[in-house]
């Protein structure tokens, strides 16, 4: 098997003064890149959804996951001039790897803030389950304290350094930036698995089966970016003198914010879950009969069929069957669910307006 073309370390004084291999350089690079565009179009999709299901949605959320997205473009535009620039532009000249240009220092910036706003979003989710705001201020502080080392290394690359002195001068710095992050994403999954845990019990078993899912959901973003964290602090901390690190580095970007616009757009399929599964005392109060009618008559939402019957619940036309009140709170009596025609009977209401599917959504646990 034909060996990869090697150079002996250059004499000091030069740029490159690490053993140069394509395999754990330019190739790591590369891999990284491919892999990076990849979860940058699953981004992408991810954001057409969210802006497709929820047009109505609240302003700041709309503009999180707006930002999102331009932080994320902002950074697929920085790694890929960087390697355009280490293979074409500098086509032939490996002394120049260590000299990497300004994109990637560019790149550095726009992960601290992606990061940021993931850190920050599910701190907020788990705001609102906690009682007192004390573990929620230490994820806050923790997620401050990674992006304000993060813009420290920032700074510290605009000095032009090689990439060798570059990490000999704040090593530190990138372990404890990567130790932060890892240990504020275990701490909220934790934290947030332990509080919906406590809302799982003493439910519906549909209503359970729900609180099981995003508690799935929430482990796996979690052991996602911690995943991604840890190896690129082992990547780092056993293997300075390639770039493989790079390539991870690269991709933790695309893991804060893939999980970021999944945390939103994974309540569209609760909804549409609770739509289509809640139990008769659950339907039998206004506020989630309204939620009903909302999405039924939203053309956005899940198409529903018009008569369904499960266990103890109808949904039926009511032109072909109509209601019982009397057998209201009798639990083995059929119940009527809101459909499409109730929804264009009904009178307007100057005191109450329906709740938008994710206005309901962000408003359960």
């Amino acid at each position: 098997m034909a060996q990869l073309p090697t150079v002996p370390p250059a004499p000091p004084g030069t740029p490159l003064d690490i053993p140069f291999s394509l395999a754990t350089t330019v190739g790591a690079l590369e891999l990284g890149v491919l892999f990076s565009v990849f979860l940058s179009g699953v981004l992408a999709v991810q954001t057409y959804i969210y802006f497709y299901r929820y047009p109505n949605d609240r302003r700041i959320f709309k503009l999180m996951v707006a930002l999102t997205w331009i932080l994320d473009l902002g950074h697929t535009t920085a790694i890929c001039h960087c390697i355009y620039t280490l293979t074409i532009t500098q086509y032939g000249e490996p002394d120049m790897l260590a000299l990497p240009p300004k994109s990637l220092d560019v790149s550095i910036f726009l992960s601290g803030w992606i990061g940021l706003l993931e850190q920050t979003w599910f701190t907020y989710r788990l705001y609102k389950f906690t009682t007192t705001p004390w573990l929620p201020l230490i994820c806050l502080t923790l997620a401050l304290m990674r992006v304000g080392g993060t813009m420290g290394l920032f700074a510290v690359s605009l000095a032009a350094f090689t990439i060798q002195k570059y990490v000999t001068r704040v090593m530190w710095l990138i372990e404890a930036v990567i130790v932060v992050g890892a240990v504020l994403d275990v701490l909220l999954a934790v934290s947030l698995c332990y509080y919906l845990r406590s809302w799982r019990h003493g439910g519906f078993r549909r209503m359970s089966k729900m609180v099981n899912q995003i508690m799935t959901w929430t482990i796996q973003t979690g052991i996602v970016t911690t995943t991604g964290a840890l190896a690129l602090l082992v990547t780092f901390m056993t293997m300075k003198d390639n770039l493989i690190y790079l390539a991870f580095f690269f991709l933790m970007a695309k893991l804060f914010s893939n999980s970021l616009l999944f945390s939103f757009v994974a309540n569209f399929l609760l909804v549409a879950s609770l739509m289509c599964s809640t139990p008769a005392r659950l339907n039998s109060r206004e506020r989630f009969a309204r939620i009903f009618a909302e999405g039924f008559s939203n053309p956005g939402s899940v198409p529903v069929p018009r008569s369904l019957q499960f266990n103890s619940i109808s949904l039926t036309d009511p032109t072909t069957e109509p209601s019982k009140p009397e057998h209201a709170h009798d639990r083995y009596a059929p119940m009527r669910i809101p459909t499409d025609a109730d929804v264009s009977m009904r009178p307007p209401s100057s005191t109450s307006s329906p709740l938008s599917m994710r206005e309901a959504a962000s408003s359960w646990p």
